[in-house]
């Protein structure tokens, strides 16, 4: 799917990050490697510190951690939220909704607009897209868009190929309209047949969690899951990143008649230092046009992982000028892709706050 949207804009990010750090090489026990095979794998792959969410913390808490502090900080009132726009792969709950777990913990209006999209690493995109829609029915006011995840707890510390990755974290963005001429390019594709490279086997109504599904097995590569840990077929979701990413940002392009010199960043989801390298390679544009500092970081925390890289390049990016051209790309679980092209404006508010864990 192509569309665009008229005078719409990003005014404001905040990423909520847990303030657990772990590091890859501590964690050497759990993989079978030895020392040097650690440091040339945190070399290569680009592993090294990420962000890990206490037992039983969830989207929702993160969430309304950073709304609240955004609201102390004037950067909207309760009365002009709209809607309430979540993707995640990991609610708190079955039932409720986490939009509206995150809407009855303030004085949001009752004709509040609150939709859950499952979505994993393409969420922010595609939850954009849901914010330029429904933003032609809200009039004057704001769309909250919460991306993130807690998939560090559905990772097994037995998994060489996805645990040293894996981060936490949930991020808010405020989409909005604006008066400024301001046109958005947006792309959404899907590939259902192969909608099974990445996924957790238990834990929904098809296998229930049982004490079956919890015993870990060794897989050929050496890695350690039970049932309820993702499994990720590597192979087929690198080649798919590398080959239909670059064919969706080309079509994108070609219908916002843009030219691919002209876009000022790629901001894409941090899937690991090494796709994205790949991917700038593919697509032929300057490493440092697309970020790929994330991951060694703060870990690939998922949908979140585009707003936690805005929030870590924010101030270098808008160094030198007051609007750039940003294409937001991002590839993921389903198998997903999506992307959008629009005019940034150098807003006042794109920040960082740390979860405070209970002790």
């Amino acid at each position: 799917m192509l569309a665009s949207y008229k005078n719409k804009t990003i005014s404001a990010v905040m990423s909520v990050l847990p303030k657990h750090e772990v590091d890859f090489m501590d964690e050497m026990a759990n993989y079978a490697f030895s020392e040097s095979q650690m440091k040339k794998l945190k070399k290569v792959m680009g592993f090294g510190t990420r962000r890990v969410a206490k037992p039983g913390e969830t989207v929702s808490e993160y969430a309304i951690l950073g709304i609240r502090k955004m609201i102390d900080d004037g950067v909207f009132t309760e009365k002009e939220v709209g809607a309430i726009i979540v993707t995640t792969t990991s609610p708190d709950h079955f039932i409720p909704p986490v939009s509206n777990i995150i809407q009855g913990a303030f004085d949001f209006d009752t004709d509040t607009i609150c939709i859950d999209i499952s979505q994993g690493c393409c969420g922010f995109t595609v939850g954009l897209s849901y914010a330029f829609m429904t933003l032609d029915s809200l009039k004057g006011k704001k769309v909250l868009l919460v991306t993130g995840d807690m998939l560090s707890a559905k990772v097994s510390i037995y998994d060489r190929a996805s645990r040293p990755i894996t981060g936490d974290a949930v991020s808010i963005s405020v989409v909005e309209n604006t008066s400024t001429p301001n046109e958005v390019y947006c792309a959404m594709k899907n590939n259902g047949k192969s909608a099974f490279s990445v996924y957790i086997p238990a834990g929904g109504t098809k296998v229930p969690i049982t004490p079956e599904t919890t015993a870990m097995k060794e897989d050929e590569f050496g890695n350690k899951r039970g049932l309820n840990h993702l499994v990720m077929q590597g192979d087929l979701v690198f080649n798919f990143i590398i080959n239909d990413t670059p064919v969706m940002m080309e079509e994108l392009l070609q219908f916002a008649q843009e030219d691919i010199r002209n876009v000022d960043y790629f901001i894409c989801h941090q899937s690991s230092v090494f796709t994205l390298k790949k991917l700038a390679q593919r697509l032929e544009v300057p490493q440092e046009k697309m970020p790929n500092d994330i991951v060694p970081l703060y870990g690939n925390s998922s949908s979140a992982t585009i707003p936690v890289t805005l929030c870590q390049h924010f101030e270098e990016m808008f160094a030198e000028k007051e609007k750039l051209k940003v294409m937001f790309a991002a590839f993921g679980t389903g198998l997903s892709l999506g992307a959008a092209l629009m005019e940034l404006p150098k807003f006042h508010y794109c920040k960082f706050i740390d979860y405070p864990h209970q002790s």
